[in-house]
């Protein structure tokens, strides 16, 4: 993933169309033999690295990148989840599909789409929170702020009440709180 992760920063974007936030980014893929798994299929561990790949190209392309970076801001993960619905093969081209799905004061929330031909193969909702070095967490009003500061145009459009119902029930204590391992009852918190 080391040269990939090289061509996405550095190469991948160029030549393509800037995009706005409000677009729907494509960027395309082979599947590699690096990707395989044995049962002959792409790894269900490799679709969250494709889609950091595909979202440093829309980052790119938007100009967040640079814009954010001249300001010591970079995006994070903070949740994820993936839905599968049919495999990618050994050599087969796919685009992963990325767009924004709105925000709320922490984060922005993406849905990025495996598709072959037309056909979704997998779903995967990523929620992007920032970090400001020296301050820790941005809010994205501040992100907001460097981005139009920059030129970029921000309208994030209403969370969906399910996305920010998702996030809730996934959310982890902040890094700083205590958070202990408690197997009692078997709640996934």
């Amino acid at each position: 993933m080391w040269l990939q992760w090289l061509l996405a920063m550095h190469l991948k974007s160029r030549g393509k169309p800037a995009l706005g936030i409000g677009d729907v980014a494509r960027t395309t893929f082979r599947v590699l033999p690096s990707d395989i798994d044995l049962l002959g299929h792409m790894n269900n561990g490799r679709y969250p690295s494709y889609m950091d790949l595909a979202r440093v190209d829309m980052t790119n392309r938007t100009g967040m990148t640079a814009a954010l970076g001249r300001a010591g801001i970079y995006a994070v993960v903070g949740q994820s989840s993936m839905v599968f619905r049919r495999s990618l093969d050994l050599w087969q081209r796919f685009d992963i599909e990325t767009a924004v799905l709105g925000g709320d004061e922490r984060a922005i929330y993406l849905v990025q789409r495996f598709v072959v031909d037309g056909e979704v193969h997998a779903r995967g909702i990523v929620q992007g929170r920032f970090i400001e070095r020296g301050v820790g967490t941005a809010r994205i009003a501040r992100v907001v702020e460097v981005l139009e500061a920059a030129g970029i145009r921000v309208e994030l459009p209403e969370l969906p009440d399910q996305v920010a119902e998702w996030a809730r029930l996934n959310a982890l204590p902040p890094a700083r709180a205590s958070h202990a391992s408690d197997w009692a009852g078997r709640v996934p918190r």
